[in-house]
């Protein structure tokens, strides 16, 4: 996956870790917002559920409008290599999902992003 930001620019961050950031360091924290972040935002999207299958090797993301999104497990090698007690232990938060004994996070605006990238792909290019 490419970096979210290029090198030199300031990233897209939540009001969160801004207010962290913010009161770590001295400098101005700028917050941008694109089309993934209004969309989010306007719909108040977020996960509801996550439900995997080890033997096809996917996983389903469930979103608070009946919109369902599936990733193989193989694409997150921590989640691959994570026990089914692991994966079952999660929580969904405004921004994604987090497994706390992995300590690892995906974020719905990321998926949101793949699942874009997916459907331009699917069209053939005009030459």
């Amino acid at each position: 996956m490419q970096p979210s930001s290029a090198p030199g620019t300031t990233p897209s961050v939540s009001n969160r870790l801004a207010a962290w950031l913010q009161d770590e360091s001295e400098q101005p924290v700028t917050i941008r917002e694109d089309e993934f972040d209004r969309l989010i935002a306007a719909q108040s999207l977020q996960i509801v559920r996550f439900v995997f299958f080890r033997e096809i090797d996917m996983f389903i993301l469930i979103l608070n409008n009946r919109k369902i999104i599936n990733r193989r497990l193989s694409e997150y090698p921590f989640l691959a290599r994570a026990t089914d007690a692991q994966l079952s232990d999660y929580s969904v938060s405004v921004t994604g999902i987090h497994w706390p004994q992995l300590d690892a996070d995906l974020s719905l605006r990321g998926f949101l992003m793949q699942e874009a990238v997916a459907v331009v792909q699917a069209y053939p290019s005009v030459a």
